[in-house]
Order: structure tokens, then C-alpha cells, then sequence
């Protein structure tokens, strides 16, 4: 197949990129298409530098876009500068809205001057998806979406110009939407949001067989003789609910309990103003902060820990929590949101395999902590039940990356009739 594929420029990929050798972090989902995409097809790769967006850190500071190579990868790639492009006094709302649409012309013309089978893009290159799916008609667009937060909702309902643009952006008459079913609620929009002649396809993200390395990551070995412990794993958002994870921990000491220890794994915005709470209150001690951990070493975090805790605002069938779940984790969770539809699968799926507080409620987060580790049965019997549960939905990554490219082969098939 010839393919231009265009995403965002994910932190997680960008040292990639910085280095000239490919070793992406985060975003699983991207990188393992992208790498079967460069064995097996002739593609085109465009990444799109998009300096904003929640919880978004970014380290690529070119102000030109970079065509090059990279190791491990066949296909050289092109990446789109953003909002760096302009000068620095140049309004930065008004810059974010040029480089949407300058980003947007250059691949629409690579696709008119490649004459891919297929045009693959992200959600945070909707604006390109569009044009093409509304002005090469010949084209099959797969636009990508992972995932649907609170913006893209509002635009059932638009209050203002841009969400007018995007209701129309999403109505495109595109071949084929990809939707991760992460527990953000996605049922609605994908139903009522999008053209009636676009064929959806929901899935979920996959995970990695569990195979412990030989050896420890030292930043884990110091963890093997503490008090149990109980895991974070995730960025460092007030949208992840951290800030709901580390009052709990911090009511519980300050209410004169002991004999745990915090695990924090993850950086973002929030990194500094959490450490510097818990060393404010003198209890440095009780938490571990590790910014990142080779993916392999993720699983020993997990087989350390006694409960898993994540209160993410906005869905809790991430990668992150789908690696709980694969290591049979005593997992405390958000109740459902029936109002916003977020995690209504996920109570489905998970059912009374997991414990469910209300976000924003650190004190009874709190007590569910000290109820599970009071009681060992309890946590058995939780993931005795989960590895029930997870037999019926959990797959491989490589059983989810195969279901895409069939999806992608299919497309390209239908696509020369």
C-alpha cells in the first residue's frame, strides 16, 4: 500500500527524532504502526509539531520544518515546525490557527502529489483529514481518533465558532474512523458526531505479555524490603488525578497511619508542586518519585505494588490502567459518569473486579486504601476476579496493531473497486 500518514508530534517520540535513533516511549499505539507501516508499505511520514494541548510538554524546539532520516527506521520522515515558525511577539492564538492550517495545505498537497491508496490522521490533524476527504473524494481517508474528551463532546452542542468548524470537521465524509475505546465515553459522539456514511471502528488498545526482566531497575531496588506499596502510574495532570492520589496518601499519614510506602512513576506540569508538598509536610520518606522506567521494568513496579490506584478524570481504560489489569493489579478506580458517559464501559468490562470511589473525594479514596491493605483476602479475592474478567476483552498488542493494518488492508481493497 502507499500511505501518508500524518500524526502529531508526541513527546514520546520526539527524542526519537532529537537522537537520530528510534527508541519511542509512550504512545504504543502510534509507534507500533508506524514501525509495521515502514517494514511492510511505502509510506510517507509527516509528524506535525503542535506545542499545546493537556499536559503537553514539548522539547522540539526547531523553528523550520526537518526532513532526515533516522535508525530503525526505512522511510525518512518530515516534520512540520509550529507555532515556532513565527516570532516570538506574534500573538500565539492567532500563530496556533496559521499553523493548523499552514500544516494542513502541506499535507493535503503531499497526498495530491503522492497518490497514496490510503491518507491516515490523527485527531490533532483533523483540519487536513478534512480537506482531503472533502476535496479528493477518490482518497480514503482512516481519520484516527484516541479517544474523546470534553472538547470534542461540546461540539455536539456547539457555543461558538470553533466548535461550528469542528462539528462540520467531523462530519467529513471520511472512509473510516479508528476510535480507542479508552473509557472517556465515546458512544455519543461517535453516533451522533460523525457522518452516518463513515464506517467506525471501536477498538481497544493491547497490551504486552507479562515477562519480568532478570534484573531490577535501580531505581526500583531500593523499593524490594519497604512497607507495601501502592502505585501511581501515570502523567502528572490535575485531569490524571494525581492531586486525588497524593491527598489520599497524605490524609492517611496525617491521620497517624503507617506501614505503606507511595510509588509514583510519571512527570508533567504537576511534578515539582507535588514533591514540593510532600516535602513541605516532612513525609519524603513515605513517597518514591521515578519519572520514567524502561517498559519492561513497568511490570516489576506492578508486581511490587500491593494496590493500584488511578483516579484519571477523563477515562480509565488507558494503556497505563490495561497494564494494571493485565498484571491482575487490586485496582481502585473512578465511579462511572453516566452524565458524560466516561467509564460506563469500564464498570461494564471491569465490573466488582475493582473498588470505585468518587473523583474528588480523596478521603474516602483514603479509606479504601486502608481497608485493602488491612486485608490480604480481600485484595486475593479482587484479582482472583479481574484475571476472570480480563480473559473476555484483554488482547496483545500484536493481536491489536494486526486487527488495524487488516482494517487498513480492507480500506485499500475497497478503495481500487
Amino acid at each position: 500500500m502507499r500511505i501518508v500518514y500524518a500524526t502529531r508530534l508526541f513527546s514520546g517520540l520526539e527524542s526519537s527524532f532529537i537522537n537520530r535513533k528510534w527508541n519511542p516511549t509512550g504512545v504504543p499505539t502510534i509507534y507500533r504502526i508506524i514501525e509495521e507501516l515502514d517494514k511492510n508499505h511505502d509510506v510517507i511520514f509527516i509528524f506535525t509539531a503542535k506545542d499545546s494541548g493537556l499536559g503537553y510538554r514539548s522539547t522540539w524546539e526547531e523553528s523550520k520544518d526537518f526532513n532526515g532520516s533516522i535508525e530503525g527506521l526505512t522511510h525518512k520522515f518530515r516534520i512540520l515546525t509550529g507555532v515556532r515558525l513565527f516570532p516570538s511577539w506574534f500573538p500565539r492564538k492567532l500563530a496556533m490557527i496559521l499553523r493548523d492550517f499552514r500544516q494542513s495545505i502541506l499535507i493535503f498537497i503531499q497526498a495530491i502529489l503522492f497518490k497514496p491508496d490510503i491518507v491516515y490522521c490523527d485527531h490533532a490533524n483533523v483540519m487536513a483529514a478534512t480537506f482531503i476527504s472533502r476535496f479528493m473524494r477518490r482518497t480514503p481517508v482512516l481519520f484516527r481518533v484516541m479517544g474523546v474528551y470534553p472538547f470534542t463532546k461540546q461540539t455536539l452542542k456547539p457555543r461558538s465558532l470553533v466548535h461550528y468548524f469542528y462539528r462540520w470537521a467531523y462530519y467529513s465524509p471520511f472512509s473510516n474512523v479508528i476510535c480507542t475505546q479508552d473509557g472517556s465515553g465515546i458512544e455519543e459522539w461517535l453516533k451522533k458526531g460523525l457522518n452516518p456514511e463513515t464506517q467506525v471502528d471501536i477498538l481497544l488498545n493491547g497490551t504486552d505479555p507479562i515477562h519480568l526482566p532478570k534484573t531490577i531497575d535501580s531505581q526500583l531496588l531500593n523499593l524490594t524490603n519497604n512497607n507495601p506499596i501502592i502505585l501511581y502510574v501515570g502523567k502528572l495532570e490535575v485531569y490524571k488525578g494525581c492531586y486525588d492520589f497524593l491527598d489520599a496518601i497524605l490524609y492517611l499519614l496525617e491521620s497517624g497511619e503507617r506501614g505503606f510506602h507511595a510509588l509514583i512513576i510519571g512527570t508533567g506540569n504537576k511534578e515539582e508542586e507535588l514533591k514540593e508538598l510532600v516535602s513541605r509536610k516532612n513525609y519524603s520518606r513515605m513517597f518514591t518519585f521515578i519519572k520514567r522506567l524502561p517498559h519492561k521494568q513497568i511490570y516489576v513496579a506492578h508486581h511490587l505494588s500491593e494496590i493500584y490506584v488511578s483516579m484519571n478524570k477523563l477515562g480509565n481504560l488507558s494503556n497505563s490502567n490495561l497494564e494494571a489489569i493485565r498484571a491482575n493489579d487490586c485496582m481502585i478506580i473512578p465511579d462511572p459518569q453516566p452524565d458524560t458517559g466516561v467509564d460506563v464501559v469500564t464498570k461494564k468490562l471491569l465490573g466488582d473486579s475493582v473498588v470505585t470511589v468518587p473523583i474528588g473525594h480523596p478521603k474516602k479514596l483514603s479509606e479504601e486504601i486502608i481497608r485493602l491493605l488491612r486485608s490480604k483476602e480481600a485484595r486475593e479475592n479482587m484479582t482472583i476476579l479481574l484475571n476472570e474478567k480480563k480473559n473476555k476483552f484483554l488482547w496483545t498488542w500484536d493481536e491489536r496493531i494486526d486487527s488495524e493494518l487488516e482494517l487498513l488492508e480492507r480500506m485499500s481493497i475497497k478503495g481500487t473497486k
